[in-house]
């Protein structure tokens, strides 16, 4: 059974160390990002109350001022915590980890990750919105878009034509692609709402 692999020596080849040290960063910068992601998300679900509340009473005013003025607050934190990150990437990283080649892949994937930051509170809010609306189903499937339907068949298209430095970009990509479906979906919405 192990005889296909009786001709290597996985543990003692640089392919094998940059690897570990890939995987590794990959974790890190994951952590790391999450803190700009889980930002956002907290703000957009946050507001998910005042906002159903808001629908139900059938004060579309100050819904819409909800939304409006939480897009603006994600927008804000979402830019300074990608500069705060951006900045003082290296030291993060080392924050996690002490390897040199942890830290320089880590350094390269922050970047990587961080290039829908700024954004992707808007996604979050959009998809709250709809479900303040009553409309689930087009956050469902922007969710599960963004966290594998899209995002999977990305890594495969990246990785084959790319490599790991193609890989690095696929939640980004992905991530951007939410964020402008979920404009087009939400606007629509908010036009259909305003016309009743």
């Amino acid at each position: 059974m192990f005889d296909r692999f009786s001709d290597r020596n996985f543990f003692s080849t640089d392919e094998c160390i940059n690897d570990c040290a890939e995987s590794d960063s990959g974790q890190v910068v994951f952590k790391a990002n999450m803190f700009i992601t889980f930002l956002q998300m907290g703000l957009a679900n946050g507001v998910q109350p005042l906002m159903g509340y808001n629908f139900g009473a059938g004060n579309q005013k100050r819904f819409m001022e909800v939304d409006c003025f939480t897009k603006k607050c994600c927008l804000v934190v979402g830019i300074l915590a990608t500069a705060l990150f951006f900045f003082f990437r290296e030291p993060i990283i080392h924050l996690f980890i002490n390897d040199k080649d942890v830290i320089y892949y880590g350094v390269k994937m922050l970047v990587a990750y961080m290039l829908s930051g700024p954004f992707i509170g808007i996604l979050f809010v959009n998809m709250n919105c709809m479900q303040s609306t009553g409309d689930a189903l087009p956050a469902t499937i922007l969710s599960v878009l963004r966290q594998g339907l899209l995002l999977i068949p990305l890594l495969y298209l990246l990785n084959a034509v790319l490599g790991l430095n193609g890989v690095i970009y696929g939640q980004a990509l992905t991530d951007c692609v939410a964020i402008v479906l979920s404009m087009y979906i939400w606007g629509r919405k908010k036009r259909k709402l305003k016309s009743e």
